[in-house]
């Protein structure tokens, strides 16, 4: 995971206070895929011993964090993880000036938009309205994704520096999210010239999830990126007029929002390439 804290990793070893470590590493075996676990699990994930993990765990379930099923004895993440996130969510106030944008972008065009954060080397999604047609996309809320895969990763790779991304890329195995896909550091490297070149990310696969969705970033007072705004959309739906007027929707509520947040942005809109 890449540090934002500004502190070396060197820095980071030495105040770290190893029983803490320990309990965030537990906590973080959880995901969406491995939802409940025993403590063999939970021991076999963070290389721990069985009886630490079990030590630990008991820790955790005393304080919220961590509760156990006594039918089947296995853990799963507690109700106090929500509540903190929740505090996370509420106490940057980026979540709620979100709100604003995403229920304009939802109002406008009717399809789901979210708003996702990058965390380490990976991005979550925070937040999200959804479109009010039957039909419509939808994203899994809290579930880490790899900064390659999607607009809303890419367009929040894209905010990075080169530095940046070209480390994030040499402690990084590419994963293809579907079959016959190609992903490596020279085609991600045309794609964040291109984002940067436009002022978003799209993704338009009829492959995977039959979606295509628009990002842009969001930015606040030092110019840093603080996230990325997305809005999701059914292939069927995604027809040319659609795509040139959810990049401008899109575009115009990211340097909006960025302006709200103190950030210094540019007032012309992001207008469609030629041709689309």
């Amino acid at each position: 995971m890449g540090r934002d804290d500004g502190m070396s990793a060197a820095q980071g070893d030495r105040y770290t206070v190893s029983a803490v470590d320990r309990a965030l590493n537990i906590l973080h075996a959880f995901s969406h895929q491995r939802p409940e676990l025993s403590v063999t699990d939970v021991a076999a994930i963070t290389t721990l011993h069985k009886a630490t993990a079990f030590r630990l765990l008991a820790t955790l379930c005393s304080r919220g964090m961590v509760t156990k099923n006594p039918e089947t004895g296995l853990y799963r993440l507690g109700f106090a993880v929500i509540a903190l996130s929740e505090v996370a969510k509420t106490s940057t106030g980026f979540v709620s000036h979100a709100r604003t944008y995403m229920r304009r972008i939802r109002d406008e065009l009717n399809e789901t938009v979210y708003i996702a954060v990058r965390v380490g080397d990976m991005r979550i999604s925070l937040d999200q309205l959804e479109g009010l047609r039957e039909t419509r996309r939808v994203v899994a809320i809290g579930k880490p994704t790899p900064l390659y895969v999607g607009s809303t990763s890419r367009v929040l790779l894209a905010a990075m520096s080169d530095e940046e991304i070209a480390d994030y890329f040499s402690r990084t195995e590419f994963v293809p999210p579907f079959p016959g896909a190609k992903v490596d550091a020279p085609i991600l490297w045309r794609a964040i010239a291109e984002i940067r070149r436009e002022g978003y990310a799209e993704t338009h696969n009829k492959r995977i999830a039959e979606g295509a969705s628009i990002s842009a970033v969001v930015r606040g007072p030092a110019n840093e990126a603080l996230g990325a705004l997305t809005v999701s959309i059914p292939i069927g739906r995604y027809t040319a007029d659609v795509r040139g007027n959810a990049i401008e929707v899109v575009t115009l509520a990211a340097r909006s929002l960025s302006r709200d947040l103190g950030a210094r942005v540019q007032t012309e809109a992001t207008r469609p390439p030629n041709g689309s």
